[in-house]
């Protein structure tokens, strides 16, 4: 046992090593082109990352794989991430979520079909096939998966939660409209407790009716919300319009009288502080799904939003030198920071379960900064998102701890933005020269795959390596084909 404890020790040394020399001293061929990158990644995972395990061969993708053959499927544990949370042994298309929207983009970008085709069939079979019978949540999120070899749900049948919003709705109405439906209907009879008062947890049993309540996540109710207002879109269902009003209502009912934030859930150890990106990511899909439901419940939810831009922007948010970066969690009462804790302040690189860095931060608040008309609120998030970016230019990542392509993809989106708002040159070179960093750091001529972190020399789709490749793609369109109408949405939230 020992003997097994010194070779893995030794296996992380090496590749610590060796990806430390790769960081300081390569640099990806002249001209090399981010569309290549990506696409290679594309094909790759289309031809040799799908679903060839059991009886039943499918289209899904892997969310694990061996970046060089053979194949032996095994990873070692990745600092920061859970166990419970990976899927080795099958897919989770919430983890490949940004990999679907790369092929639908590809397929824009470079007219070759088979892209989106291979996307749709991915999807279409998911949700086919995936999806419980008895409550019609999905076999996908932050705790359970699709197992290839048993061919039925794997992870802890108790704790369906969504890992990020869904984006691509649009496309599950045009390839299986009744499953979506019935997730949207699922979604408000098996995982809201109390459909009176609204009360959730982001937990709920996927093989049969089970609720949880105590754990009402800001961001999990917009990601509900979200998935409502499309159904509601489709159907007209009034049974949505009272979902989206019962939830609105709880989060106003919990929200501090004192300063209008609303508390990390009503679990008494959570219902004195805020998290307030929570908070924020809630306002940005209140925001965008209030158009699709009328009058007055259309205005209570953005009323609702703007509440939280006047939280959110009084947070003593700091980008000096020894500033602390975005205030992650505060008293709800005051607002005043926390410090102590796992939820106090984000920092330009620090990876790990439930840590968000500057960048991944600012990202969220570009998604708010676009909602907005000119005035005071939108103002605020842009000053939030230079004066993060401003570290940046200097800050480097330390590649002597673990890191993810995750983060290396969000601040190429973030100097993007940033450049977006400012027009200045300066920020799309960050971008270049970080994406540069990423492709030398994570990427090698043997496998078109990134490796999962630093230290894993293998892919996993949780460590965001789909965050990266899009952010390599829309930095390509940025420089070659600013025409393009590509969406590529942020959704790391």
């Amino acid at each position: 046992m020992k003997a097994k404890r010194f070779t893995c020790k030794l296996f992380f040394v090496l590749l610590s090593l060796s990806f430390c020399i790769r960081a300081a001293s390569a640099e990806p061929a002249p001209g090399r082109e981010y569309l290549d990158t990506v696409r290679s990644y594309a094909d790759y995972m289309i031809e040799h990352g799908r679903d060839r395990c059991g009886d039943e061969h499918s289209p899904l993708f892997s969310a694990a794989l061996d970046r060089i053959p053979p194949m032996t499927g095994s990873f070692f544990p990745i600092d920061g991430i859970r166990e419970t949370d990976r899927t080795l042994k099958g897919a989770n298309p919430m983890h490949d979520q940004n990999l679907y929207q790369i092929l639908y983009a590809l397929t824009e970008i470079t007219g070759d079909k088979k892209y989106a085709r291979e996307s749709d069939k991915a999807l279409k079979w998911f949700f086919g096939r995936c999806q419980s019978p008895a409550t019609g949540l999905m076999a996908w999120g932050e705790h359970i998966g699709w197992d290839f070899q048993c061919e039925a749900m794997c992870g802890l049948d108790k704790s369906h939660e969504f890992f990020r919003p869904w984006v691509l709705w649009d496309k599950v109405y045009e390839l299986a409209p009744e499953a979506a439906l019935k997730f949207a209907r699922g979604l408000w009879d098996h995982q809201i407790h109390d459909h009176e008062t609204g009360t959730y947890s982001r937990h709920a049993r996927w093989s049969r009716h089970q609720t949880k309540t105590r754990y009402e996540f800001p961001r999990h109710g917009g990601f509900y919300i979200m998935t409502w207002a499309k159904a509601y879109g489709k159907t007209r269902d009034p049974v949505y319009i009272k979902a989206v009003e019962t939830l609105v209502d709880m989060f106003n009912r919990q929200n501090s009288k004192q300063t209008g934030a609303i508390p990390c859930a009503s679990d008494p150890k959570l219902a004195k502080i805020v998290w307030p990106d929570s908070n924020l990511s809630l306002a940005v899909d209140l925001t965008d799904a209030a158009g699709a439901f009328p009058e007055p419940l259309r205005k209570k939810m953005i009323d609702r939003a703007e509440t939280t831009d006047r939280v959110y922007l009084s947070l003593g948010h700091d980008f000096s030198p020894r500033g602390i970066g975005f205030v992650q969690g505060a008293r709800i009462d005051t607002l005043k920071t926390l410090t102590s804790g796992p939820w106090t302040h984000t920092k330009p690189w620090v990876t790990g379960y439930g840590k968000a860095t500057d960048s991944r931060i600012a990202n969220l608040c570009y998604l708010r900064y676009l909602q907005l008309a000119e005035g005071k609120s939108r103002r605020g998030y842009r000053a939030l998102i230079l004066g993060s970016a401003f570290r940046y230019l200097e800050s480097l990542p330390n590649f002597e701890e673990t890191i993810y392509p995750g983060p290396m993809g969000h601040v190429v989106l973030h100097m993007l933005a940033t450049h977006e708002i400012t027009g200045e040159t300066k920020y799309l070179n960050r971008a270049d020269y970080f994406a540069r960093l990423a492709v030398s750091s994570f990427l090698s001529d043997a496998s078109p795959l990134p490796m999962a972190s630093s230290r894993h020399d293998h892919y996993e789709a949780i460590t965001r390596a789909d965050t990266m490749m899009m952010a390599f793609l829309k930095l390509w369109v940025v420089q070659h084909r600013h025409e393009l109408n590509s969406k590529l949405i942020f959704n790391d939230r």
